[in-house]
């Protein structure tokens, strides 16, 4: 019997299928592997090309780093209940750049659940001109597991206890040792658990600015 790309997730956290459909467009493609979000303010597809800090908006993590190594963190860390699953699809890789991947149960598991869960936080812009607070980890009625959350940038620490904590983490994530996986040739797809594993990006040199992957928001896998 095959294993489903659903149960690879659970084991692991993330899966990496290499050359995934090729042949086929992303939104096609990724709808073989599980249901596409559409979320709003965003495409179904959005494609991530590197791009020089100046460029952007500071609003986004191209805006703080440009070409350099992104941070650990967790898609839309600063939602109320982020996206389960995103797929990372190859257009045109680059060799010398990789996502990093690291499971948040690990982290779980030596700093407490308990612990994150009394962290709160709150993006650093206020969200419909309130300051919604939020848990580093926490459960929701109708979901079967827990959604960690982290962003370095974009979200603070609401309180002093909750800023002792915070630091404690992002001393943690600094040091940890991530899984690399490389998206090199067109159709190599990574599916990553986005309420239990951090990415990031590795630094774009400037031979691989040509670097361009879609990205797709998943609610459920197949």
């Amino acid at each position: 019997m095959s294993i489903s790309i659903r149960q690879i997730v659970s084991e692991h956290g993330y899966a990496f299928i290499e050359r995934h459909k090729p042949e086929l467009k992303t939104i096609d493609a990724v709808s073989l592997l599980g249901c596409v979000l559409t979320l709003d303010g965003f495409s179904a597809v959005q494609e991530l090309r590197p791009h020089a800090k100046l460029s952007m908006p500071p609003n986004t993590y191209s805006g703080n780093f440009g070409t350099g190594e992104f941070p650990m963190h967790t898609d839309l860390a600063h939602w109320a209940v982020p996206p389960r699953y995103l797929a990372l699809r190859c257009i045109k890789g680059a060799p010398e750049v990789a996502t990093s991947v690291f499971d948040g149960n690990i982290m779980l598991d030596d700093i407490g659940e308990t612990s994150l869960r009394r962290t709160l936080v709150q993006p650093r812009r206020p969200l419909r001109n309130g300051k919604q607070l939020l848990r580093l980890f926490d459960y929701f009625e109708g979901y079967d597991t827990g959604v960690l959350r982290w962003d370095s940038i974009f979200l603070r620490p609401a309180t002093a206890d909750s800023e002792r904590t915070h630091s404690l983490v992002a001393t943690y994530i600094a040091s940890v040792a991530a899984q690399k996986v490389v998206l090199l040739v067109p159709g190599d797809t990574l599916i990553v658990d986005n309420w239990r594993m951090i990415h990031s990006r590795s630094s774009v040199p400037v031979g691989s600015t040509g670097r361009k992957i879609d990205r797709v928001y998943l609610g459920e896998l197949h």
